[in-house]
């Protein structure tokens, strides 16, 4: 019962996140529409602010009207329309082409201004003359050439006060769009600029901000791989990153002869295929998947569609614009009301994250009000519905990042603390079982050592008794004498081995060379006993390592006591050290019978030796480089047969305040 009623006020708050991000998507619609809109706003002031020059042009269709010929008066009448009227010359053409040339004519009455009078003329498709008083002030391309000429860019021109004229002559045979579609701006120079630096650090934002989530959507699935829809909201936002840089790319005038407008046009349905792709991801189960496929194959036919239109249809069929059109508001018209339809049952079943869908219905409710204003909205001075949806998509998905990092940042706290009690739970486990281990070895060593003395002691009774062993028994003693021998070995073995690990002297700080100088000290009875040469040299100054002093002294005893038992007397071992930033290096150099090569890869294993006689095998250079190890240290040797032998050790350096 209790769960029920979790799950009721779960989705009552995800309807109403729901909700409230799309009526805050109807607000700022409405505030855009009669606020900043070049159809709505009432000013024909420009001294007082900026003023479209939407409304009242004289249009001259199909033909390209010099200012001097419009004044002759031998023309024909143009019909008077208002920017954005149509998208094309098709309505104008007895062949409903949507190709062809027009002359655009509107006269002005400005007054003084200080600062000076600045038209804001959008793009016009796809080639233009721009007349002042008779003054070609601007030429865009070519527009009477055969092909025509294209060249689309943003321009500013400077008006004078006074009686204005203004002719704009255009011409498009490629692109979809043909003429003056957007309305020019007029204002003030400084009213204009600040307009024009609003408009791009606007843009700017609606660019870099939703690259930056992209960047972000992308790094975390590449590092974590949590969720598909990650790397899909990623894609998103690139694809809308791409598309609004299109102002940019208008200012700067790089057409590159239609690839602009195809770049911007293929990003567009890109991004829709991939919202459509996420819905799929986050709303599987409400419809049949038929409906998702069909949805997703559309979309992504439309992403593609841009360039064999373009590049194919259009040439060959002008007529087919008027077709492309009608797809691409379908398309959109489509995918909006599946985004919100979608959004809407995926939050009333809870089917995924109310950010995701909260982000998906608002860019759908963009997408839709954006076909709905169409012809009757365009910015005064910022975006489209759409890019405002898009950008509003973009911060309900960086919601949805802060939130996973949370979660994922407890998440790890947890796994971290659990893991923390896991590992000291196995360390006092194994740390016991290791206790009880080398408790049971020493008490078996200890228990087994005195019946294999005693199977030693018979075997020398029976052969020195005086009892007649023929050749057959005399081999059975010889065998029983081996292996009672090699069990001694090993039981010895056990119990040095034993012994050296139950060092539980604490580590400490030493002098290196203090130590080396007390080590020389100890051992040099022992090649003096043997009639060997003992040399120490140490370099000045003060290099402290950290070990166990027993222990590391006992390693290095091991060392010496084997080099006295192989270096015949006359001969030498000699002790150096060097130091770097981050090391000792501290070598062990004598002139004895040396190591074959053979036993060199060996001679450090456990139980390895090359000595024949029986008694203690092999744990002394083992001893030695555990006994390194513990303390990341190293130990190697090099060795010529018959000459020379030498271990070289590596010991990390440490800080005097360890």
């Amino acid at each position: 019962m209790k769960r029920k009623k979790e799950k009721s006020q779960n989705t009552k708050l995800s309807v109403l996140i729901l909700i409230a991000a799309l009526l805050c998507a109807a607000l700022i619609f409405s505030f855009c529409y009669f606020l900043d809109n070049k159809y709505q706003t009432s000013n024909t002031d420009p001294s007082k602010g900026l003023v479209p020059l939407a409304f009242q042009w004289d249009f001259y269709s199909g033909h390209l009207y010099t200012p001097k010929e419009l004044s002759s008066q031998s023309v024909q009448s143009p019909e008077t329309i208002f920017i954005g009227q149509f998208g094309n010359f098709s309505s104008h053409q007895p062949s409903h082409s949507p190709f062809g040339t027009a002359t655009y004519r509107k006269v002005l009455n400005l007054g003084t201004s200080q600062d000076g009078w600045l038209l804001q003329v959008p793009e016009i498709f796809s080639s233009c003359r721009i007349y002042v008083n008779q003054k070609l002030v601007r030429q865009m391309g070519t527009p009477d050439a055969k092909p025509v000429s294209r060249h689309i860019q943003n321009t500013l021109i400077s008006l004078p006060s006074g009686s204005v004229e203004l002719v704009i002559q255009t011409a498009n045979d490629t692109h979809y769009y043909s003429g003056l579609t957007y309305p020019p701006i007029l204002g003030t120079s400084g009213m204009v600029t600040n307009a024009l630096t609003q408009k791009l650090i606007f843009y700017a934002l609606l660019c870099f901000f939703p690259l930056g989530a992209a960047v972000i959507s992308m790094g975390v699935w590449i590092r974590k791989r949590p969720d598909p829809v990650f790397v899909a909201y990623g894609l998103v936002c690139l694809f809308f990153s791409v598309h609004v840089s299109y102002p940019f790319i208008h200012w700067l005038g790089w057409d590159l002869g239609g690839i602009s407008y195809l770049i911007e046009d293929v990003s567009y349905f890109a991004m829709l295929s991939c919202m459509v792709l996420l819905t799929i991801r986050l709303c599987s189960g409400i419809l049949p998947i038929k409906l998702h496929i069909f949805v997703y194959t559309f979309t992504a036919l439309m992403a593609v569609s841009p360039v064999i239109f373009t590049y194919a249809l259009f040439p060959a069929f002008p007529s087919v614009v008027n077709v492309y059109g009608t797809i691409v508001y379908t398309s959109k018209l489509m995918v909006s009301l599946y985004l919100v339809l979608l959004s809407l049952l995926g939050a009333v079943k809870e089917k995924s994250s109310i950010w995701l869908l909260a982000g998906n219905a608002v860019f759908g409710f963009g997408l839709f009000t954006d076909l709905w204003t169409g012809g009757a909205y365009e910015p005064l001075r910022f975006g489209w519905q759409d890019e405002y949806s898009g950008f509003l998509m973009v911060l309900f998905f960086m919601v949805l990042i802060i939130r996973y990092n949370r979660g994922l940042i407890v998440k790890n706290q947890q796994l971290t603390q659990h893991l923390q009690e896991e590992v000291e739970a196995k360390t006092a486990h194994l740390s016991k079982m290791l206790e009880e281990r080398k408790e049971f070895l020493s008490i078996a060593a200890h228990d087994l050592k005195a019946p294999v003395s005693a199977i030693k002691t018979y075997i020398d009774f029976i052969r020195e008794g005086g009892i007649n062993i023929d050749e057959e028994l005399e081999q059975y003693l010889e065998i029983i004498d081996k292996k009672s021998s090699q069990i001694q070995s090993d039981i010895s073995s056990l119990q040095i081995f034993n012994a050296e690990d139950r060092i539980h002297e604490p580590p400490c700080l030493m002098d290196c060379n203090e130590f080396l100088s007390y080590v020389y000290t100890e051992t040099k009875p022992y090649t003096d006993a043997g009639g060997i040469y003992y040399y120490l040299r140490l370099p000045e100054g003060r290099f402290f390592i950290y070990h166990q002093k027993s222990r590391l002294f006992r390693a290095f005893e091991n060392l010496i006591l084997n080099a006295t038992e192989h270096t015949p007397p006359e001969g030498s071992l000699t002790i150096t050290a060097e130091y770097s930033d981050k090391e000792a290096v501290i070598t062990f150099t004598d002139t004895g019978e040396g190591i074959s090569p053979e036993d060199m890869p060996h001679i450090f294993d456990y139980k390895f030796s090359t000595k024949n006689s029986p008694g203690t095998r092999g744990l002394g250079l083992y001893f030695v480089r555990i006994s390194l190890e513990e303390y990341s240290g190293t130990i190697k040797a090099i060795s010529e047969k018959g000459r020379y032998t030498a271990f070289t050790i590596t010991l990390p350096l440490a800080k005097q305040e360890h």
